[in-house]
């Protein structure tokens, strides 16, 4: 699917007069938000309920969904190497620097996070409210987690992750980094490897 900016901010419920924060506030909410997501997760594990790591607007109140992923997808997201690599503290300024960025162009946000998205969200599933107004970049944020989360831990490097969703022209620095077009041909492969990974997973569960 194609997106532009009207179609993008829908997508990532940004309303129209949404400010974006600046980096100190979208680290604080990510490191909150990543906090409460996980107590939420380990809450519900024995029920055998799943629940997806990204915020939604209901009706201005912040909001999970219930949700229906292979065992390795939940597992890569909360126990892998992406929520491991938050040990350093760069990790989570470059997520918070890439949420910034995105904001800016909800469109291509919306394009580069839309395969993450499907990946969490069935419209069709329950929700469950947080008790917790919705800000307008919550969505956003957390996507911008989840994709972080779903590619590391299939290992791709920061600057392979930064590529697959467009930026690597905002992070690449030609003196010390790989060339960029070697950067881009390994992501090329390893999102290759990545989608037909998560199909045989979705296959084993019966949603493909």
């Amino acid at each position: 699917m194609d997106f532009d900016d009207a179609s993008g901010r829908a997508f990532l419920s940004m309303p129209a007069s949404f400010t974006v924060p600046d980096v100190d506030e979208l680290m604080h909410d990510a490191r909150a938000i990543l906090l409460h997501t996980v107590t939420l997760r380990r809450d519900t594990q024995d029920s055998g309920v799943q629940i997806s790591p990204i915020w939604e607007n209901n009706d201005g109140q912040a909001s999970i969904r219930a949700t229906v992923v292979p065992k390795e997808v939940e597992t890569r997201h909360f126990e892998g190497a992406g929520i491991a690599a938050l040990k350093d503290p760069g990790v989570l300024t470059m997520i918070a620097d890439v949420a910034e960025i995105l904001a800016a162009d909800p469109a291509a946000a919306a394009q580069g996070l839309s395969s993450t998205s499907a990946l969490w969200i069935s419209e069709t599933a329950p929700t469950r409210p947080l008790g917790a107004p919705y800000k307008g970049h919550f969505k956003l944020l957390t996507l911008v987690v989840a994709d972080f989360f779903r590619k590391a831990g299939a290992g791709f490097t920061e600057l392979e992750w930064l590529t697959s969703i467009g930026l690597l022209d905002a992070f690449h620095d030609p003196a010390s980094d790989p060339p960029a077009a070697e950067v881009r041909a390994a992501t090329a492969k390893k999102m290759s490897e990545l989608i037909a990974e998560e199909a045989v997973w979705m296959s084993a569960l019966g949603t493909d």
